[in-house]
């Protein structure tokens, strides 16, 4: 497997291109405990409302709304703790002090 390096912004836009496709993540919780999980973006199925949006969706915030595969529910990932993605078979690790 490949190891890239790449910045905050990078991840956020890698994982928003994966296009429904199967990524995974690691990243430190609130609680300060270390999470990885296997993910994937635009699922719709699992939605209580069509109109009303998650927090996530805010711009002004450092989160990023996945499809939790195993626990089967929305996750939201801080990108501010965000450690590394693997998507593809590369496995790109995040620039920065995780908080």
């Amino acid at each position: 497997m490949q190891t890239k390096s790449i910045s905050r912004v990078k991840a956020l836009q890698l994982m928003g291109g994966t296009k429904g496709k199967y990524f995974s993540a690691a990243f430190k919780k609130k609680d300060g405990s270390y999470r990885e999980m296997v993910s994937r973006t635009g699922v719709k199925k699992f939605r209580k409302t069509q109109d009303k949006k998650s927090f996530a969706h805010n711009l002004d915030n450092p989160y990023f709304l996945v499809y939790d595969i195993q626990k089967k529910g929305y996750r939201v990932i801080n990108l501010e703790t965000l450690l590394w993605v693997k998507f593809g078979g590369t496995r790109y690790d995040v620039i920065g002090n995780a908080n």
